[in-house]
């Protein structure tokens, strides 16, 4: 582990390009109007929003808050300005607003990446819209970290396995395009599922007519549906960031939090805190969040120490070079943040730490670890929740299990399928129905006699065989070793997403060779299709330095995943660059078949 004070490496990849785009646009539309402004955004465009008012001129945004139902504007400022995604709802809270300000307050609406004629017509018919100038605000791969990129579409994965919208589909292929026409053509790619074959189909179609650039900064592409692996999101992370976000769902980077939370002798306890995570000057989450969360809590003290060592070094030189390294290494860490940044983690940890140790989540991740790793175990765990779900204050942590059971059994029982649902219903209320009808219409929930609708729309393999996947692709190793790991099973409970164990596969076999381990024949029983344009040896014979792969996840990615990649960054020669339509949990993956069928 690197020494407090010690350099990051650069990014190999400037995705600044990707941001001045987008953020010149909003500027210039900006200035149109000189008066001071008012910026109301979307809570779903967190990233987004960030982006837009970083270095942003006082005089152009006043002022922000976040948009929301019940809502209120500063009226002292002349000019409001949303930024939201096309969403009807909002689009109403919108509608409010006006119609509570007098004709003296201007207003700008930029729909994110574009207004829907459902939006428009919301306006049009509470006769706002002459009140308030539409704009679009087309955006692409929204940069987060100099490895991770997102177009923060929440709503792509249940959108795309319930069949309501394909348009994140497209959001993809045009994201990759762009990347290509800023670091060249990428000589290989691969992909496995339905809709990542779609895609890139469509990448191949339209490179075969443009003629082909000379030379690419990206080495690979490899495309993953979601579908291909629904187990994993729907597992309880290990790693620190992962814990997170499980208990604080993480919005592009920044956590929402209870004072009291962070705070101990907080004197507003109840107060919400923003905390932007991906912070260059904290540097003890930045080492410690793909760490497993019980190695995690135990390395801030040492750091401190560290910190406190470096501090008193100062009358310890004997050479030039010691001092000319104590004052880079002072100058880097700013230490005037740093007691606060450790303070902040340290006690995250503590009442992270406490939330983990409920007996409650306890059995639920027991209850999670069970249904994965032995059949013989099943008729156990359905026992145990049945007796649970009136205790359980969660409805999503109990479907979860329903719907691992569901995915490793290959379908529930007729009779536990009604009676577990019967009991969700009469615990949680009528609206469950919808969500279950959804999770069974999505193929995560269903009888065993049953197929994968979404897989049976689309084409591919139909029969999950999670058992056989698990042995073949060897998830769930004898022991994970946290302190020291070798594998990345330590980022789970003793268990490696089959998500990262398919690009393993890849880099080992372009999902081609009958002779490897990790050959097509094992890739085949996976369901969905699979596409390899180019073989992974190339990859292997790059001369110098490391190749740089970009994954994209398809339907969403968990942050235990990312710190999966981030740990083979590290045991191979291959850079990742990670890139997804969402960041998903498994609450998340529940949460995205609420809405009605049509919605």
């Amino acid at each position: 582990m690197k020494k407090v004070g010690e350099d990051e490496s650069k990014p190999t990849l400037d995705f600044d390009p990707l941001k001045e785009h987008t953020r010149n646009f909003f500027v210039q539309t900006l200035k149109q109007e000189p008066e001071r402004k008012l910026l109301a955004s979307d809570p779903r465009l967190t990233s987004l929003s960030y982006i837009m008012l970083s270095g942003l001129d006082k005089d152009l945004i006043a002022d922000s808050m976040v948009l929301e139902p019940d809502c209120h504007v500063d009226a002292s400022l002349p000019v409001v300005v949303f930024l939201l995604k096309p969403d009807p709802k909002l689009t109403r809270v919108v509608v409010d607003l006006v119609k509570r300000e007098d004709d003296s307050v201007k207003f700008m609406a930029f729909y994110c990446p574009r207004c829907t004629i459902v939006c428009k017509s919301v306006l049009e018919e509470a006769e706002v819209l002459k009140r308030v100038r539409v704009y679009e605000l087309p955006y692409e791969l929204i940069p987060l970290e100099k490895d991770l990129l997102t177009l923060d579409d929440e709503r792509s994965v249940g959108d795309l396995m319930l069949g309501r919208s394909f348009n994140a589909l497209t959001m993809v292929k045009c994201s990759i395009q762009r990347l290509q026409a800023l670091f060249g053509r990428i000589p290989v790619k691969a992909a496995k599922g339905t809709w990542s074959c779609s895609i890139l189909n469509a990448l191949k179609k339209k490179e075969l007519e443009t003629e082909e650039a000379q030379g690419s900064e990206i080495d690979g592409l490899i495309l993953l549906d979601r579908t291909t692996d629904l187990v994993t999101p729907l597992l309880t992370p290990m790693t620190y960031e992962g814990i997170i976000d499980e208990f604080y769902p993480i919005q592009a980077g920044v956590l929402r939090i209870k004072e009291k939370a962070i705070n101990p002798e907080a004197k507003d306890p109840e107060r919400t805190r923003t905390l932007p995570l991906f912070n260059k000057d904290d540097i003890m989450f930045e080492e410690t969040r793909n760490l497993h969360f019980d190695v995690a809590k135990n390395i801030f003290p040492k750091k401190y120490e560290e910190v406190k060592t470096l501090c008193s070094s100062k009358d310890k030189f004997r050479t030039l070079e010691e001092m000319t390294d104590y004052i880079k290494r002072l100058r880097s860490i700013k230490l005037h943040k740093l007691q606060a940044l450790f303070n902040t983690n340290f006690n995250l940890v503590v009442h992270l730490h406490g939330l983990a140790s409920e007996q409650t989540v306890k059995q639920l991740l027991e209850l999670e670890v069970n249904t994965i790793s032995a059949c013989e175990l099943h008729d156990e765990v359905m026992s145990i929740l049945e007796k649970e779900i009136p205790i359980i204050k969660d409805q999503r942590r109990i479907l979860r299990i329903l719907c691992l059971l569901s995915l490793t059994l290959g379908g529930l029982s007729k009779d536990k399928y009604n009676l577990l649902g019967k009991e969700v219903v009469a615990r949680f209320g009528s609206e469950e129905i919808m969500r279950l009808i959804n999770l069974n219409k999505a193929g995560l929930l269903k009888k065993k006699s049953q197929e994968f609708s979404f897989l049976n729309i689309f084409g591919g393999s139909s029969e999950w065989q999670w058992w056989k996947i698990k042995e073949k692709f060897n998830l769930i190793p004898v022991q994970a070793n946290i302190e020291t790991p070798k594998d990345i099973d330590y980022t789970y409970s003793n268990y490696a997403p089959l998500s990262i164990r398919l690009v393993q596969s890849f880099l080992e076999s372009s999902w081609a060779d009958p002779d490897s381990n990790f050959g097509c024949l094992l890739v085949n029983l996976v369901p969905g299709e699979k596409l390899v344009l180019a073989s992974s040896e190339a990859l292997r014979r790059r001369a110098g330095g490391k190749s740089v792969v970009l994954v994209y996840f398809v339907g969403g990615v968990t942050y235990a995943e990312v710190s999966c990649l981030r740990f083979l960054s590290k045991q191979t020669g291959v850079e990742f660059i990670v890139a997804t339509t969402q960041f998903i949990n498994g609450n998340r993956m529940v949460d995205a078949f609420k809405d009605s069928i049509d919605s």
